[in-house]
């Protein structure tokens, strides 16, 4: 089990090194990704920190077959196009947005 989540973790230190470097996830990686729609972005208080979430009908997860919501764990990088997002566990693929924006203390940006 410790194996599996250090291997976790160096691939998304990897994963955030090459996105750094403006590379983004290859079209593989993007086909096997798990497929958000209707989603939004939202940002939750943990104690004194602040974490990204996304909220949406996924599609390709083992757990969700036919979909369902869901909300992401902690987003580590969400790409500037709106196209895929990494959260610290896996990729996702972002579809069609539900239209709101992004709420940060309280101002919609």
């Amino acid at each position: 089990m410790m194996e599996k989540m250090e291997a976790a973790k160096q691939q998304l230190r990897q994963d955030i090194e090459s996105y750094t470097r403006g590379e983004e996830p290859s079209p593989i990686a993007m086909l096997r990704a798990a497929l958000l729609e209707d989603w939004e972005v939202s940002i939750h208080r943990v104690g004194k920190e602040f974490k990204l979430v996304i909220y949406g009908v996924v599609r390709g997860l083992p757990d969700h077959d036919g979909g369902g919501w869901v909300c992401t764990g902690a987003v580590a990088w969400l790409d500037r196009k709106m196209r895929w997002a990494r959260s610290h566990s896996r990729l996702y693929a972002l579809g069609q947005p539900a239209g709101t924006k992004i709420p940060i203390e309280g101002v919609d940006v």
